[in-house]
């Protein structure tokens, strides 16, 4: 039998779309949407803050079977922290009503911008209590991706040489931190603007890539890890043989949105990664990573535990928008831009 907080609304406010285009023309707010249903082992959590994040957006546009793998009705962003309100019949092993949590959501199901969402209890993770709700909601993607990313695909280890592409954006800041608590020497790349915000985090180098070129101020195999967080990696990947070690790793996250626009673009690219994999495989020389990440509950309470109590370092918010559609659209733009300082972030309740 699922277990309810007392006095829970019966509907609750929303922002969603429900059809492929851009942001502004599909985006609605709801003001009576029904609570969602506890079933198995998922639990209800009361939403005080989500991330925006370029993925929650770009899904937006892309259409085909993403958009099937999700719900009629979409609700955007997949990072959340609340307090639990409902436990479902197999859950209440990792938390309990009134509990304190984080996570990131599955891309098949409603997202962050709404008062109350549904969340399975393995992947949860209970809030640092020095960390504000909006903190808390800004990393659980980007912590689970920097994990996988340095840990899992970089085989990261302490005295490794890391450079970080966009190292003042939303996942390069955690980048730089985790990096560091994990024993790595860390060079930064980012603009002018950002250089001592990239210092502040602890990177032992800043490359202002508005004045110089890494891969040509780097030319001895220098780096174990190349995270690149902004691009598709190729100007990188050309470069590897005298910016990587040979026992070294690029590890790639993200994908351009005009690949995601464009059918032919996406084949093509498609195309040019696996060429990159094969080479990587076939070829004496560095690995070559690129990868989505996925909720994990235990990826992420590795990540957090490191950062929270091992590195004690905090997150980066760029900005805190309100829960309306016009502050939610101004904070999409904002991430569009690529300019962003840290995450930006929803508040809630």
């Amino acid at each position: 039998m699922a277990i309810f907080a007392p006095s829970l609304p019966t509907t609750i406010k929303s922002i969603e779309w429900t059809t492929i285009g851009q942001p502004s023309d599909i985006l609605s707010f709801n003001e009576a949407a029904p609570l969602p249903n506890v079933t198995g082992s998922n639990i209800l959590v009361r939403v005080h803050a989500t991330a925006l994040n370029p993925v929650d957006w770009k899904m937006m546009k892309m259409g085909g079977i993403p958009s099937l793998l999700m719900p009629n009705i979409k609700v955007p962003c997949l990072d959340i922290s609340g307090t639990v309100v409902a436990l479902g019949p197999k859950a209440g092993k990792k938390v309990q009503i009134g509990d304190q949590v984080m996570a990131m959501l599955k891309f098949t199901q409603s997202g962050g911008l709404t008062e109350y969402t549904i969340v399975d209890e393995s992947l949860v993770v209970k809030k640092p209590e020095r960390w504000s709700f909006e903190q808390a909601a800004s990393w659980p993607l980007v912590a689970t991706t920097v994990w996988r990313a340095l840990v899992e695909y970089g085989r990261i280890k302490k005295g490794d040489k890391v450079l970080i592409n966009g190292a003042s954006g939303g996942t390069g800041t955690v980048g730089v931190q985790l990096a560091k608590a994990l024993g790595a020497y860390v060079v930064g790349v980012c603009s002018t603007s950002n250089v001592q915000l990239v210092k502040n985090l602890g990177a032992d180098e800043v490359v202002d890539y508005k004045t110089t070129d890494a891969t040509e101020k780097y030319t001895n195999q220098d780096f174990d890890i190349v995270f690149d967080t902004v691009t598709t990696g190729e100007w990188l990947w050309t470069k590897r043989h005298t910016l990587l070690k040979p026992s070294g790793n690029l590890v790639l996250i993200v994908s351009s949105e005009s690949t995601l626009e464009n059918p032919l673009q996406l084949l093509y690219t498609g195309a040019q990664i696996a060429g990159n994999k094969t080479l990587s495989l076939l070829q004496w020389g560095p690995g070559y990573h690129l990868f989505t990440a996925f909720p994990d509950g235990q990826v992420l309470a590795k990540a957090i535990k490191t950062l929270d109590e091992d590195a004690k370092a905090d997150p980066v918010i760029d900005s805190v928008h309100e829960f309306t559609l016009s502050s939610v659209l101004s904070a999409i733009d904002k991430s569009k831009s690529g300019r962003a300082k840290g995450k930006i972030v929803i508040k809630i309740h």
